[in-house]
């Protein structure tokens, strides 16, 4: 039973002092765990409770009592092959998975509305739109026991819709040849989940991962860690030389993109309490209402038109003309590729004292040596929240007597008006931007071993 289950124990969590006072004074340390269960303090009676009569907690998280821990069926086959009158060694790899026993968790507190968003269609036949479930009132006001919030009761639990990786390799390596050696590798993954079950307690995983009508869809999508293409070499050369000396040069390279990543709204665009949703682009760009942008104060940052303008560049030059009149899928887009490499020298001065080997090593390690050379290169990307590129209008209003900006909910209607989202203080005109830390850059590394 998780330890958050809501079932097993309750907790006090009191806003101040003063929310406790009338009771807290009569708690003394007693090893009984339910003493004051059983021996409740006056005026702490709604909180010692025995019963889900009396009171429930905020939010449960229990285990299907049918559930089956999870299980694969994994294939692997490899082989190593020397080429023939060649220091070549081909090799290959191939590993299968497929869900037996696949995790799931479940929202059981929430029931699917009969209602749908309603915006975004062409008028061509078959096209609907944005049809997604909507929760006009809210989604507590779908909640199975009014008691608890809809989002608040999951359950660990199995699905039948079963997950599967396919992980492929092939490489040419030469182990050691007159001092020369090297390989390269070449890497293809493809997964797909229907959960990645990302979070740290049983409600963040049940709702960390980007849908279209709600963390309860049981739809396969790929996974985050599947990274498809992936390139690796490296090449070594030794000399030995003088009778006593040795210098060698070796290169590094990895090659691949540099993850995956979902195009989502900034807001939640269907009233589910999750702002996770997956964004639906129209085949017809105008079908969109965009609204004047504004700041707290009601200042136009930015107009309909030229938000309406932003949004058809963003998708022509970013690839996304190809999924107009489709949801965007999950972890269906990949960051820049990356191209990294590092290099490393060694020189060795060794001789024979008292008839054993000793050896004086200095090296040099250059880490993202293509940085060295250029600026330009070797450098990270990471998401600027262009990814979250629109969602409801944004409204100013005022908190404890201070202008501020919030975001409207999406009327009864289920047709929205949009805003674009603002990154560093413009429209954007693409998800990534350069990491700036030195994690990025070069680095070089001096170093002395002395082995004997």
């Amino acid at each position: 039973m998780p330890t958050n289950a809501g079932v097993l124990q309750n907790t006090v969590e009191p806003g101040s002092y003063d929310a406790v006072s009338g009771w807290i004074n009569n708690i003394k340390f007693n090893t009984d765990p339910y003493y004051y269960l059983n021996n409740v303090p006056a005026g702490a009676e709604a909180v010692f409770i025995k019963t889900p009569k009396e009171g429930a907690p905020s939010s449960f998280a229990l285990v299907d009592r049918d559930f089956k821990m999870p299980m694969v069926w994994r294939t692997s086959v490899g082989a190593d092959y020397k080429i023939p009158n060649s220091p070549f060694v081909l090799t290959g790899d191939f590993l299968y998975t497929k869900d037996i026993n696949a995790v799931f968790q479940l929202g059981a507190n929430r029931r699917t509305p009969n209602t749908f968003l309603n915006y975004g269609s062409s008028g061509e036949e078959g096209d609907y739109g944005d049809n997604r479930a909507f929760y006009p009132a809210g989604v507590n006001g779908s909640a199975y026991n009014s008691k608890i919030g809809a989002n608040n009761a999951t359950v660990l639990t199995n699905t039948n819709v079963k997950g599967h990786a396919v992980s492929a390799t092939l490489g040419l390596s030469v182990p050691n040849y007159k001092g020369l050696s090297g390989s390269v590798f070449y890497n293809y993954a493809s997964a797909k989940e229907v959960s990645a079950n990302a979070g740290s307690s049983a409600s963040s995983a049940w709702g960390g991962s980007a849908t279209v009508n709600g963390p309860n869809d049981q739809i396969l999508h790929p996974s985050a860690f599947a990274i498809p293409h992936r390139v690796m070499a490296h090449l070594s050369y030794r000399l030995e030389y003088a009778n006593h000396l040795a210098t060698t040069v070796g290169v590094y390279y990895n090659g691949s993109s540099q993850g995956r990543f979902s195009y989502t709204y900034y807001s939640d665009i269907n009233r589910d309490g999750q702002n996770a949703d997956l964004i639906y682009l129209p085949k017809n760009l105008n079908s969109l209402t965009f609204v004047d942008r504004v700041d707290a104060s009601g200042k136009v940052l930015f107009t309909a038109a030229q938000q309406a303008e932003a949004l058809e560049k963003f998708v022509k030059d970013n690839g996304l003309e190809k999924y107009q009149g489709k949801y965007l899928p999950r972890n269906g887009f990949m960051m820049p590729w990356l191209n990294r490499f590092d290099v490393k020298v060694l020189q060795d001065i060794f001789t024979n004292i008292g008839g054993r080997k000793n050896s004086l090593q200095l090296s040099l390690d250059v880490i993202n040596f293509g940085n060295l050379l250029n600026k330009n290169w070797g450098i990270q990307s990471r998401l600027n929240n262009g990814q979250l590129l629109y969602g409801n209008k944004m409204v100013p209003g005022v908190s404890g007597g201070k202008p501020v900006l919030n975001t409207a909910t999406t009327p009864t209607t289920g047709i929205p008006e949009f805003n674009m989202n603002v990154v560093n203080g413009e429209l954007p005109t693409t998800p990534f931007q350069n990491v700036s830390t030195l994690g990025t850059t070069w680095q070089m590394q001096l170093g002395v071993r002395y082995t004997f």
